[in-house]
């Protein structure tokens, strides 16, 4: 039996339509198969991010107990050194700083301000000093315009108000002339958690140390090395007596920021930075009071507050 045209001509169009429901087909198939393996590489992301986070949280748990153990040896200091410990298939870095070793915003003198400025700023003494002046004046504009008028329970607000003159060391930023070149430069050494104008040697870090008025720079190396090697151990240490105008003082820590860095056996990191401060009540021994993610690892300087 002949097969005529018309009937050719219709087995050509059905076959060319089936070939392009295979390619269409081809093509889904491969645009799904792409969006499969994206979203298993973003779960994976996910699961793994998640992983490095519970690491670096259970890195803040430990710090707590170390600093919080009741036996003085066994404590963790809280002078800024870098502990690693092995945890689960990850490892993490901690690093605890006291936030008495800082310079405080809102109670350091102008001096204090403008001998960080000039080291660790970057900028020239004549210049350190002027926004120095900048910065007590802001603290000083901002007490005034928060102090209530009469009475001595008035007088007792103010005082608790001045304290607060920059409530997050972010603040800083308002003051004109703090560009952000210079902001991130000082942030690691200033804090809004210790409420003194002097600092804890024992803990402070060396840009701090380097930036007393009047210090002399061979006693601070000399105590950085002896701090190093011996620990922060009250009475121990060599003297800074070129900075004895009132800007030292040794205290119980109060206040310290701890960053963990947790690293997943693949290599994924997260860095927790938390503000915790220390309570002598044994029902609640501490609290959290700054808490969130951080880009940089716990062995560069610190800036959370």
């Amino acid at each position: 039996m002949s097969i005529s045209a018309a009937e050719e001509r219709e087995r050509g169009i059905a076959l060319l339509l089936v070939i392009w429901v295979l390619a269409l087909l081809a093509v889904l198939i491969v645009g799904f198969s792409g969006d499969a393996r994206t979203e298993l590489l973003v779960a994976r992301n996910h699961y793994e991010s998640a992983g490095a986070r519970a690491i670096a949280d259970a890195g803040v748990s430990l710090a707590i107990l170390g600093v919080l153990d009741p036996a003085p040896e066994a404590q963790w200091p809280a002078d800024g050194r870098v502990r690693e410990v092995s945890y689960a298939d990850g490892t993490i870095r901690i690093r605890i700083q006291d936030e008495g070793g800082k310079i405080d915003l809102n109670a350091a003198a102008p001096e204090l301000l403008a001998g960080l400025l000039s080291t660790a700023g970057g900028l020239s003494a004549g210049d350190a000093g002027s926004l120095a002046q900048a910065i007590d004046a802001y603290r000083q504009a901002k007490q005034q315009a928060d102090a209530p008028a009469g009475g001595r329970g008035a007088l007792r607000t103010m005082v608790r108000r001045q304290a607060n003159a920059f409530r997050v060391i972010e603040d800083l930023r308002l003051v004109p002339g703090v560009a952000r070149e210079i902001y991130d430069r000082i942030a690691p050494f200033v804090t809004v958690y210790s409420g003194v104008g002097d600092i804890d040697p024992l803990t402070a870090p060396p840009e701090v140390l380097r930036s007393l008025p009047g210090v002399n720079a061979g006693e601070v190396e000399a105590f950085l090395a002896a701090r190093a090697q011996q620990g922060p151990v009250p009475g121990q240490l060599p003297p800074l007596s070129g900075a004895a105008g009132g800007s030292l003082a040794h205290r119980v820590l109060q206040n310290a920021t701890v960053l963990s860095e947790g690293k997943t056996a693949n290599g994924t990191i997260f860095t927790r930075a938390a503000v915790v401060s220390l309570s002598a009540d044994p029902t609640a021994p501490y609290s959290i009071l700054a808490w969130r993610h951080l880009q940089r690892a716990p062995g560069a300087a610190d800036g959370s507050n």
